[in-house]
């Protein structure tokens, strides 16, 4: 995938941020070609070599088209988690793990309808915290809107889809 300064991107371990630059940097083997990329919300910068961003997993921010399936995916029905503590959060640490919108929407829906209808464990809740961090960071950093406004709205929409009813889903959990 083609990368220009000024992309919003998604750094695999870093989160979101903007690509500032380029440089050429001096190392044992030779000259390496380097995007600068300014980590949001920190003071961090990340130079990431040009010929290993999607090696790493450095993706384009999420479209405002997947703004949408995102917010679908809060608002629907979830799927059923596992009993089993140690099965459940390895599903939900994988999904969390590739830091791709629809995976962590889906987590956090999942965990969000269990804490309403049993019981999450701390680790659990640490889990659901972290997709959400994640999602809002990446839904504001998409939409240019306030991480706060964004946390507002994710809420809204998970309040919106507890209040349905649960009915249906007594049988999928």
């Amino acid at each position: 995938m083609g990368f220009s300064i000024g992309d919003k991107v998604m750094h695999p371990k870093f989160g979101a941020g903007q690509i500032t630059g380029e440089e050429h940097r001096e190392l044992v083997g030779g000259f390496k070609h380097y995007y600068v990329i300014k980590v949001l919300g920190r003071q961090a910068t990340a130079y990431v070599p040009v010929s290993k961003m999607d090696e790493l997993g450095v993706r384009l921010v999420m479209s405002l088209g997947n703004l949408g399936r995102v917010l679908g995916i809060l608002r629907g029905v979830p799927s059923a988690l596992s009993n089993d503590h140690k099965e459940r959060q390895a599903r939900v640490q994988e999904q969390l793990g590739t830091r791709l919108p629809i995976p962590v929407a889906e987590a956090v829906r999942d965990l969000t309808w269990r804490r309403k209808l049993k019981h999450l464990t701390p680790k659990d809740t640490a889990l659901l915290n972290h997709g959400r961090e994640l999602l809002a960071n990446e839904m504001a950093w998409a939409t240019d809107a306030d991480v706060m406004q964004v946390h507002e709205m994710i809420d809204e929409t998970l309040s919106t889809a507890l209040a349905r009813g649960f009915d249906a889903l007594e049988a999928v959990l």
